[in-house]
C-alpha cells in the first residue's frame, strides 16, 4: 500500500458489483451509457473507464472537450460524448480528429461540427439535445428540426442520437411527466420531418430507478456506478461505495481535560484524551459542503439545524474518521492542510496508522493518488485493446 500520507482506494469489485447492479434494472435492448465526468466522480476517470470497457460497457460520456481527449490518451477506443457543445471550430476540428461525438445544442453549435467535418474531410458523430425543462444547453420546438436538417444535408455527420435532461427526476413525478411528453413530442416533430435517429435518452441516475418507461432505448449513469443512489430516491438496489479516502497519523500527543482546541479555541476537551494529527484539511475538500441556495423555507430550515447541532457538536452531525475500524471525531475547525481528531488515552493508536477520511469525492484533487484494489491489495487495470462503436451489436 502508499507509504504517502494521503490517498484515494478504489475498490474494483464495488464498480463492477454496480454495474452488474444497474444492468439488473434495465432492459437487454436498453444501452447504457457511462458517465464519467468530474474525473468520475472523484474515482479517476481513465482507469474506471478502462475497468467498465473490460465489463462490456460501450459507450462513455463527460462533459467537456479536455475530459475526452484525456481518456482517448489513455488509449480508450470506445464511443465518448460529451455534454457540453464545442465552443470554436478548433474544438469541433479537434474533436473530430479524435472520433470524440459531440453535442448540438443550437445552430451555433452546429456550424462548428458542419465547418469542421468540410475542413477535414471526415465524417463526424453528434447527438442533438434538447431543453425540456432544465434550462441550461438545449433546442426548443422550433430550433430543433431547421437544425436537423443543416446537419442532414452535410453526409459527413451522423446524428446518432438526440437526448434532453430531466430536472427533478428525484423529487417531483409531474413535471417529469411533462418533459417526458415534451421530448416525445418533439422527436415525432422531427420524424415528421424525415428524421430517423437511432439513439433515444433522457434517463438520468434517478430517473432510470424511478421511471422504466423513460428508458427509451439508452440510459446514462455515472452516480449509481459509483455506488450512491440519488438523493430523493427511494430503492433497493445493491449499490456498495467503491471509494475511501485515506491518510496517516503525523502527529500524537496527550492533552489535559479543559485543553482549546484549533484557530479561535472553537473546542475545549471535556477529558483527558489523545489528540492526533492527519494532513488533511479543507484544501482537500474535508468539511467543505455545498451551498446552493436553500430551495425553500423547509430547506433551509433544515440547512440551520444542521449547522446548530454540528456547532453543538451533537452526535452524528460532527465529522467523524475511521481508524482500525473505530470512528472517532474531529475536533476544532479544520485547518487549510490539517485536521484534529480527538481519541480516549486508552485508544491503541501510533504514528503512521492509516484513517479513513470523509472527503467529499468531488472536491478531492484529481492529482492525488488513486489506488485499485481487490480484496485490499492493488491491482493494475489494463487497457482497452480493440475498438467499439456504440451502434454495434
Amino acid at each position: 500500500m502508499p507509504t504517502a500520507s494521503k490517498w484515494i482506494e478504489i475498490d474494483v469489485d464495488a464498480v463492477v458489483g454496480n454495474l452488474q447492479a444497474v444492468r439488473s434494472v434495465i432492459s437487454d435492448k436498453v444501452r447504457l451509457i457511462a458517465v464519467i465526468k468530474a474525473n468520475a466522480y472523484g474515482h479517476g476517470a481513465s482507469e474506471i473507464a478502462h475497468l467498465l470497457a473490460q465489463q462490456g460497457v460501450q459507450y462513455f460520456a463527460v462533459t467537456f472537450l479536455d475530459e475526452a481527449l484525456q481518456l482517448r490518451k489513455s488509449g480508450l477506443k470506445s464511443s465518448i460524448m460529451l455534454f457540453s457543445p464545442v465552443g470554436s471550430e478548433a474544438e469541433a476540428i479537434e474533436a473530430v480528429e479524435n472520433n470524440i461525438t459531440m453535442t448540438v445544442a443550437s445552430r451555433f453549435d452546429a456550424t462548428f461540427v458542419d465547418s469542421a467535418c468540410e475542413r477535414l474531410n471526415r465524417e463526424a458523430t453528434v447527438h442533438l439535445k434538447t431543453d425540456t425543462g432544465l434550462g441550461r444547453f438545449g433546442m426548443e420546438e422550433d430550433e430543433i428540426v431547421p437544425v436537423w436538417e443543416m446537419l442532414q444535408a452535410n453526409r459527413r455527420i451522423f446524428i446518432e442520437g438526440i437526448y434532453t435532461h430531466m430536472a427533478q427526476g428525484a423529487s417531483n413525478p409531474s413535471y417529469t411527466a411533462r418533459q417526458f411528453k415534451r421530448f416525445q413530442h418533439i422527436i415525432e416533430l422531427l420524424e415528421q420531418a424525415g428524421a430517423d435517429i437511432p439513439v433515444k435518452h433522457c434517463a438520468n441516475s434517478a430517473v432510470l430507478l424511478k421511471y422504466p418507461h423513460m428508458h427509451m432505448n439508452a440510459v446514462r449513469t455515472g452516480t449509481l456506478l459509483s455506488g450512491q443512489i440519488p438523493a430523493g430516491v427511494i430503492h433497493n438496489l445493491p449499490l456498495v461505495d467503491p471509494y475511501k479516502f485515506k491518510s496517516r497519523i503525523i502527529s500524537l500527543r496527550r492533552l489535559k481535560a479543559g485543553s482549546r482546541l484549533g484557530y479561535y479555541s472553537t473546542y475545549r476537551l471535556r477529558r483527558d484524551a489523545q489528540v492526533a494529527v492527519i494532513p488533511v484539511g479543507f484544501q482537500d475538500g474535508l468539511a467543505l459542503q455545498v451551498a446552493n441556495k436553500p430551495a425553500g423555507l423547509v430547506d433551509m430550515l433544515k440547512h440551520l439545524v444542521k449547522m446548530v447541532l454540528s456547532y453543538l457538536n451533537y452526535g452524528r452531525f460532527n465529522l467523524y474518521v475511521g481508524i482500525k475500524g473505530k470512528n472517532y471525531p474531529i475536533r476544532g475547525k479544520v485547518f487549510m492542510q490539517m485536521a484534529l481528531i480527538e481519541l480516549p488515552l486508552e485508544t491503541d493508536v501510533k504514528i503512521g496508522d492509516e484513517v479513513e477520511v470523509p472527503v467529499r469525492k468531488t472536491l478531492a484533487s484529481s492529482d492525488l493518488t488513486r489506488v485499485y484494489v481487490r480484496d485490499g491489495q492493488p491491482v493494475k487495470i489494463g487497457r482497452q485493446e480493440s475498438t467499439t462503436y456504440f451502434l454495434d451489436s
